[in-house]
């Protein structure tokens, strides 16, 4: 989905240094690291998290037709229409994968900390086959999901596809940053998604992007 011209991202200063650590390690491994996502704006997570809830969630619960054709600002009146019961269990669900908008200090959306970001291991320049698409909302999304004794294989070579996920969690780990279990692709540093992984305390809250570096379609501008 895009929901910008500007294709920059941006990042706080130290999870740019982490990250470019990160793809250190993953070349010499034979790999590379391409972002796909860093700070979002709290107008495109809230644009985000209703797509999301339209083409995906509601699915989920009997409601697509509650949705179907409506446009972003449509799609949240009618959320906000259901039973409190109904509304805060399809939130919950949504959430596991969209963050809900918010700049809170307290509960910020974590990609509007600029300590999240999203993430895409590559080859030769190609981005590889790591069992899902970018922003799959099914359990096989999940960091670990590989790892799983009992699971369904994944389409292609479940073995190589399993060995990419971990050449991506361990540059990425190794270089400071903590995962998302439902997403192989986000991580964290210095919010409050990653001070609930390793115990710290919460480094970055809600900030607009005039501290970030910048990248340009995922490459560091010179």
């Amino acid at each position: 989905m895009k929901l910008s011209d500007d294709e920059r991202v941006s990042l706080r200063e130290k999870a740019l240094g982490m990250f470019l650590r990160a793809r250190t390690i993953a070349l010499s491994l034979g790999y590379d690291l391409k972002v796909f996502d860093g700070w979002r704006s709290i107008s495109v997570q809230k644009a985000l998290f209703w797509f999301y809830l339209r083409e995906f969630t509601a699915q989920k619960f009997g409601l697509v037709d509650v949705f179907k054709g409506c446009d972003i600002d449509e799609v949240e009146r009618r959320f906000f229409a259901l039973s409190e019961t109904l509304r805060e269990t399809v939130r919950d669900a949504n959430r596991v994968f969209v963050s809900w908008p918010s700049s809170s200090v307290d509960s910020p959306s974590p990609h509007a900390t600029g300590g999240a970001v999203d993430v895409w291991l590559y080859k030769d320049g190609n981005p590889v086959n790591l069992g899902v698409p970018f922003d799959w909302m099914e359990d096989d999304a999940g960091a670990f999901y590989h790892l799983k004794l009992r699971r369904k294989r994944f389409h292609g070579n479940d073995q190589e596809i399993s060995r990419r996920r971990n050449v991506l969690l361990y540059a990425m780990t190794q270089a400071g940053f903590s995962c998302y279990g439902p997403e192989i692709w986000h991580f964290n540093y210095g919010n409050q998604m990653h001070a609930l992984v390793v115990g710290g305390e919460v480094c970055y809250s809600y900030s607009e992007p005039k501290w970030c570096s910048l990248f340009d379609g995922g490459q560091l501008q010179q």
